[in-house]
């Protein structure tokens, strides 16, 4: 039996593998970095107490598969606790983000017989002064949340996903890492090789035949190949630094591949001697230069997380390391209420991690734009019965951009190849 190719031991490809050498199959994946995971990035050590979830971090309902793995591997989750809250001009809206003109918004977004940008949406339905409040927040959450360009994001694709956000979401006890380690292992002990450090150039393809040439000039074969890698480097011009080019060039693929949204984003982990805030809370979306909080009850009161997307962002990106963290002082500061020195002083342990960065991944996750449905029909359909795409992005469903669909993606690849002769 001819070897499986899999490019990238993300949560797509370590499923891919998990289920092809379950069957059978002879698999071999190649990591472009030197762990497993992609965007999972379970961190332990470096002055936290507990582990912390530099990329993944949440289950965004009851999802079966990734339950259905967590609950085989032995591994506990807990539910999210907390409210989700605003923040405006240094004032807190005691009213929780899915009341009021929400409510109203989503009843409007619910009659859209026509898709169109969410930006449009608003400036043709709220453009009145009294849903001022509701267009920052709704803005800011499909930016901060969804990690969507407003100008292009699906406002169909948004009320799907927002009708979901009443259901429970979960923590996985120890971190997402704990999964992925037993998708490494559990693939491994099946027989499938995985080479770290090896990132893909180029893609040699005919039919039943693969040549993958990596960028130290080692090549491997084999007769299919998955492809895993993230929507950011899909999108990347072919000869660019961590681009994958394809021989012979697949352009209907490249352009699809235009068409689907992909976002980035910056978390920050921070960790004091004691909590700061009021008890209870979940969330914080502000109007701060560092805008969006969460905390961890459970299992720290002392760990509080931030998230920055789109304009805040990229002015983020500008500041030195030293006033990167100044900014985030100076936000805690301001939304809590407490003196900066009292934020520095508590600080014991901070971590920054720019997604955008990350050579072989060059973003966060997939968001739907107007149009990008037949964009995915597009990748989703296997390059004669040799090339298979796979990834969140590649996700049909309500679990959008989330490990979830990671994983089902990952299994569908594995399912088209097992049907194959």
């Amino acid at each position: 039996m001819d070897t499986i190719l899999i490019i990238g031991a993300g949560a797509a490809g370590l499923m891919a593998a998990y289920e092809l050498s379950a069957a059978g199959y002879p698999v071999m994946v190649l990591e472009a970095t030197e762990r497993a995971g992609g965007r999972i990035l379970t961190q332990r050590g470096n002055g936290f107490s507990i582990p912390v979830e530099a990329g993944a971090e949440f289950i965004h309902g009851s999802l079966p598969v990734t339950l259905k793995l967590l609950d085989q591997a032995g591994i506990t989750y807990q539910p999210v606790e907390g409210r989700m809250l605003r923040v405006s001009n240094g004032e807190w809206v005691h009213q929780d983000l899915f009341t009021g003109d929400w409510q109203e918004l989503m009843q409007q977004m619910g009659q859209l017989t026509e898709d169109m940008p969410i930006d449009v949406f608003l400036d043709t339905y709220f453009s009145d002064q009294r849903y001022a409040l509701l267009r920052t927040s709704v803005r800011g959450f499909a930016e901060g949340y969804d990690l969507v360009d407003l100008r292009r994001a699906s406002t169909l694709a948004l009320y799907q996903e927002w009708q979901e956000e009443g259901e429970g979401q979960y923590r996985v006890e120890g971190g997402y890492g704990k999964l992925i380690h037993y998708l490494e292992e559990q693939s491994l002990t099946r027989g499938c090789v995985i080479h770290f450090s090896k990132p893909v150039r180029t893609v040699r393809w005919q039919k039943d035949r693969v040549e993958l040439e990596c960028v130290d000039g080692e090549i491997f074969t084999g007769r299919r190949v998955v492809i895993t890698a993230s929507l950011g480097i899909l999108q990347r011009t072919p000869g660019t630094p961590s681009s994958i080019v394809f021989s012979p060039d697949i352009l209907a693929y490249r352009q699809a591949a235009q068409e689907m949204g992909y976002g980035s984003v910056i978390k920050v982990l921070m960790e004091f001697k004691t909590s700061f805030w009021e008890e209870g809370i979940g969330f914080v979306l502000s109007d701060e230069p560092v805008p969006t909080w969460w905390t961890q009850n459970p299992p720290s009161d002392r760990l509080l997380t931030a998230w920055i997307a789109a304009t805040a962002m990229r002015n983020f990106q500008a500041l030195s390391a030293g006033d990167q963290l100044r900014t985030c002082i100076r936000s805690l500061a301001s939304i809590f209420k407490v003196g900066e020195d009292i934020v520095r002083e508590q600080l014991v342990a901070c971590s920054i991690h720019d997604w955008m960065k990350a050579p072989y991944i060059r973003g966060g996750y997939s968001y739907e734009t107007v149009g990008s449905e037949a964009a995915r029909k597009q990748m989703r359909q296997p390059v004669e019965d040799t090339l298979f795409f796979s990834g969140e992005a590649l996700y049909e469903g309500q679990a959008l951009a989330t490990v979830e669909a990671a994983l089902c993606s990952g299994q569908e690849a594995a399912e088209k190849i097992k049907a194959r002769p």
